[in-house]
């Protein structure tokens, strides 16, 4: 029997405090991978990489200088893992953590990294941390760890677009606009030819996962944007790697769902009218489905930025 949104919601905040409390003592699941942590590393080419087996896919970069590091995981143990597959390909120190978005899974091993270890991220994400750090009815194990991570992050954001290089490496990091989350940061190797999207590429679900500070149709135009690079290999925030061909196909049926979607919201259908007759193939608990997203971004319009705890425990609609 499916719950009322309003059970739902509740036991999604019971759950939350357990997942927070979790972290504080070690590892914890943010994303829907059962089991022990067993990280595992694979090589792309010219000293990229990509570490699958923690709560979300992370990668580094050896440069001639030092290590780009791309997301560092929900916790100390994950953080230590990734730092542990990383001194098995080189000895070479950390130069950068480039971060994707706010979401747990990808930032709060922050804090089990050198304080200076210069960070990365997107102005938006930052912004979404501190709000979580701020708000009080956030949980409280949540709202400490975010404290905390508040004053691990750099005050030198990312907007729209940064060409550098890092440890050696010419790195080109891009802001699309909302799309996942509020302050999604995708990473570029021009010379590899190689992209890693974050949570903006997912591999698990049917469609896209967007949170409520997110939108379906900057998801549309962060996939256009990212498919007119000229790279060959994405590097997803959740499974298997994809080719370009995998992903204009993912962004044709994200399409193609959306307009159904909206023209029963024209034909004045329910959400619950409508999930019967467009059920998602697989949901995440942890949040809204695609369609609950795109529902409320048709009938309610976006919401304002909010604190990434807020994209779990807070539902679109009554």
């Amino acid at each position: 029997m499916k719950m009322m949104k309003s059970d739902r919601a509740g036991g999604l905040r019971r759950a939350l405090c357990g997942v927070a409390v979790a972290v504080l003592a070690g590892p914890a699941m943010a994303q829907p991978r059962p089991g022990p942590l067993a990280m595992e590393t694979h090589a792309l080419r010219g000293g990229a990489y990509w570490i699958s087996g923690g709560r979300s896919n992370d990668g580094f970069v050896v440069g001639p200088q030092g290590v780009v590091v791309l997301d560092a995981g929900i916790s100390a143990a994950e953080a230590k893992m990734e730092q542990a597959e990383i001194a098995k390909v080189t000895s070479k120190p950390v130069s950068a953590i480039v971060v994707t978005h706010a979401d747990p899974d990808h930032v709060l091993g922050l804090l089990y990294y050198p304080t200076s270890t210069p960070v990365f991220m997107q102005e938006n994400a930052r912004s979404e941390v501190v709000a979580a750090a701020n708000d009080p009815a956030a949980p409280p194990a949540y709202k400490a760890l975010y404290a905390q991570l508040v004053e691990r992050l750099p005050r030198d954001t990312v907007g729209r677009e940064l060409v550098t290089t890092l440890g050696g490496v010419r790195v080109v990091l891009r802001h699309y606009g909302p799309a996942h989350t509020a302050g999604d940061l995708v990473m570029y190797l021009p010379d590899l030819k190689i992209v890693y999207g974050g949570d903006l590429l997912v591999n698990y679900t049917q469609f896209p996962v967007i949170h409520l500070a997110g939108s379906s149709l900057g998801w549309e135009d962060s996939m256009k944007a990212i498919l007119a690079l000229d790279a060959d290999t994405y590097i997803p925030g959740h499974g298997p790697i994809l080719s370009k061909a995998e992903l204009a196909s993912r962004l044709r049926d994200e399409q193609t769902r959306r307009e159904q979607i909206k023209a029963m919201v024209v034909q004045g259908k329910t959400l619950a009218e409508i999930e019967q007759a467009l059920p998602d193939k697989t949901e995440d608990p942890m949040f809204i489905t695609y369609t609950e997203g795109v529902y409320a971004e048709l009938t309610r319009g976006f919401p304002p930025p909010n604190p990434p705890w807020n994209n779990i425990v807070k539902r679109p609609h009554g």
